[in-house]
């Protein structure tokens, strides 16, 4: 049975709980509590937020007492030992419940002035609702956090209810609504194991409206807008541009969190807004800076102190869609934060040792709201491991099969990070890898064909969507990495030869030019491209060009080379040219500048020896390059002026008559848009759904920073 507070009178802003129980109304008031402006004020919808606090306090009705979810307090809490000290003399005790209590929450007509200055953006109905049905038409609803019947009966109640309100922006309705979402806000939803799906969304929003709930619907039109190119016809009928939209999103989402964080907010939709917000900030500004870190570290605390670490069941306390729900949710943080503790060679926050890791049932998300015999038929369905019969790939598909390797991502971490001898490194390198192959064997058979089979678009993939071959591709290419990071840390460590690492790499690189190839992903997913571009290719693209150029400047050339010398150059001529596409704007684009840079170089050594000219002309097989294609305009770039220096750099390099644009032009043209927003290297974005990135460790890319161009016979990995 659902329960919430009383719901239908205006909001306690304004009142301060005494000691006494009586209520005190504060008299202060701020009239420019107003958001940033955006970056072009020109635009319609791009105006600053704000309205003037005219109207004067009202009465409150005061809301009853209600308790706060003070978070997560394991067995060696001081509040354990009270409580099973009381146990011993009680089985049901009572005592602790004011420990609890929230107390002294102020919300003063400031924060009253800056509620309705955020809720002029809601204004737009037209523009939200437009990008909302661009964000389920690409994704299924698979990056954010709120599967799409919650979020759309939020949408659904939001305007049935606030629609003539938010559209007029009459002053004085508009404060009254500010009051009621602080007071919604201050009382905290309660459910039980029989709540449905639709109650809880009901309980957000409506008359129960939320900051997390407005929140977390500009997380998911973020999510859209990093996904749609800055050409889209949606940017020119709702008059703004994609930059200032996203920063407005940014923008709103932060305010939201403010605001709960002062009504001292724990919930599940706090959870959910923190780890969409880490995720849009990683997006905007990639995870080398510290706002992405502290972010995600934000959101990896409301994780456990929520308590999500523990694992969730269904049971007479929490239903079975909020039990599934939180499995994804500690999911996402834990994904995320592997993937930084890789990509930064920092130890993790989160970690499997000190969690108990729970994956989702294989269900669609309509499946996941259903309840009685529906729900039992459903389960039923499924096979012995919670995979669907029907071997249709979804989000939870990719989720489920991939915890395993995660884990194992997080042991390579450690052993990279750890003080081990070099014997107890190779005996936890073939812990891990035998801990892989048993995680393989285990699955399903059409979902371990995933996780071997390389992707070939022009053959047996010809025909997968844009978003089932990205996905396919992520956990493939996932996979794959982490037996680079493993051999990477057994050639540092343990003396290992480079040989399964080039193999790996090379498996990885392919398929990443696989996917980077195909247009219809350009053109849907520009996040997700530059995901697998930088996260996913740049590391298997420089080992396999240092490999590359060993194999031409070893003394006598090998009969049976590992890496065929013309398509190897060519491969990596077109990977080269689609990172000088990335916009400076994108989170990544120092990262692909660097790396950029470095296979330039490499293929520029190969192509123009020093020292072995004579030997390289004379080798079968060795003649140069034939251009068949043309070059594009502008040098394939988009008119950015990082991009249009790269390509000078490159082309100034190149001793023949060649540049990497001429083989292959980019195959990304929305990547060339000067407003292209960046995306970090978590993939948990729209296309790659669950599995994290390759990641850029620490020593990886001080190799791209420190590169010695002289000495080019003794490089290594």
């Amino acid at each position: 049975m659902f329960r919430s507070g009383n719901n239908t009178g205006p909001g306690p802003a304004g009142i301060q709980k005494t000691a006494n129980g009586t209520s005190a109304l504060t008299e202060k008031y701020r009239r420019n509590g107003k958001l940033q402006s955006c970056p072009d004020a020109n635009h319609a919808q791009c105006q600053p937020f704000h309205r003037a606090a005219s109207a004067p306090p009202l009465d409150y009705q005061r809301p009853p007492d209600a308790r706060r979810n003070t978070g997560f307090e394991g067995p060696t809490s001081h509040l354990s030992i009270l409580t099973e000290t009381l146990v011993a003399l009680d089985p049901e005790p009572t005592g602790l419940e004011t420990l609890d209590q929230q107390q002294n929450i102020v919300i003063t007509n400031a924060r009253i002035t800056q509620g309705c200055s955020l809720l002029s953006f809601f204004k737009n109905r037209s523009m939200i609702t437009h990008f909302m049905a661009k964000y389920y038409e690409l994704s299924e609803g698979a990056e954010g956090l709120v599967i799409a019947p919650i979020m759309k009966e939020w949408l659904h109640q939001l305007w049935f209810v606030h629609a003539d309100t938010l559209a007029r922006q009459d002053p004085v309705k508009i404060r009254k609504l500010s009051e009621r979402i602080w007071r919604n806000t201050l009382t905290p939803i309660e459910f039980d194991g029989n709540t449905t799906a639709m109650e809880y969304a009901r309980a957000g929003s409506g008359l129960n409206l939320r900051w997390e709930v407005l929140g977390l619907i500009c997380s998911n039109v973020s999510f859209a807008l990093v996904e749609t190119p800055s050409s889209d016809k949606i940017f020119i009928d709702h008059q703004v541009s994609r930059v200032c939209l996203i920063d407005m999103m940014r923008e709103i989402s932060e305010k939201c969190l403010v605001f709960c964080r002062y009504c001292e907010v724990l919930d599940d939709m706090f959870v959910w807004l923190l780890v969409d917000y880490s995720i849009n900030i990683q997006v905007i500004k990639g995870d080398r800076q510290y706002a992405t870190y502290r972010a995600s570290g934000e959101a990896h605390s409301a994780v456990i102190a929520l308590g999500l670490h523990q694992g969730t069941k269904a049971n007479k306390k929490v239903p079975f869609f909020m039990a599934e729900l939180r499995k994804l949710t500690f999911l996402a943080a834990y994904f995320c934060e592997i993937s930084l503790a890789t990509s930064l060679g920092r130890p993790p926050r989160l970690s499997y040792r000190y969690c108990n890791v729970e994956p989702p049932l294989d269900l669609s998300e309509p499946e996941m709201v259903q309840t009685g015999t529906d729900l039992a038929a459903t389960l039923a369905s499924l096979d012995d491991d919670g995979y669907n019969k029907a071997e249709v790939l979804r989000n939870t598909t990719s989720i489920r099969a991939y915890v395993k390797y995660v884990h194992r991502r997080e042991d390579v971490v450690d052993l990279a990070l750890g003080q081990y001898t070099r014997d107890e490194v190779l005996a936890r390198a073939k812990t891990i890898q035998e801990k892989n192959e048993a995680h393989l064997a285990s699955l399903p058979p059409w979902v371990r064909e995933i996780f071997m089979e390389p992707l070939d678009f022009s053959g047996k993939d010809a025909d997968l969507k844009p978003l089932v071959a990205v996905r396919r591709g992520a956990l493939r290419t996932g996979r794959l990495s982490n037996e680079i990071l493993l051999q990477r840390v057994l050639i540092r460590k343990a003396g290992a030869s480079s040989e399964k690492l080039t193999q790996a790499a090379l498996a990885v690189f392919r398929d990443v030019l696989q996917i980077t190839g195909r247009h219809d992903i350009a053109m849907r997913f520009q996040a997700s491209y530059n995901v697998y571009l930088c996260a996913h290719g740049l590391r298997s693209a420089a080992i396999v060009a240092i490999e590359l150029l060993k194999q031409e400047m070893a003394p006598q050339y090998p009969e049976n080379p590992a890496l065929p010398r013309s398509q190897t150059i060519q491969d990596l001529a077109v990977f080269a040219s689609r990172l000088a596409a990335v916009d400076t704007s994108d989170g990544s684009y120092q990262l692909c500048e660097q790396g950029h840079r470095v296979i330039s170089k490499i293929l520029d050594r190969i192509l123009s020896p020093q020292g072995a000219a004579e030997r390289q002309r004379d080798e079968a097989g060795r003649s140069r390059i034939d251009v068949t294609q043309a070059q594009p305009p502008n040098g394939g770039h988009g008119g950015g002026d990082g991009g249009e220096e790269s390509q000078g750099m490159m082309a100034g390099q190149m001793d023949v008559d060649m540049s990497l644009n001429a083989i292959v032009p980019p195959l990304n043209p929305m990547a060339m848009m000067t407003d292209f927003a960046g995306y970090g290297m978590i993939d948990t974005g729209i296309g790659v759904g669950a599995p994290m990135s390759l990641g850029h460790d620490t020593d990886f890319m001080a190799w791209l920073q420190g590169m010695n161009w002289e000495p080019m016979d003794n490089w290594s990995m």
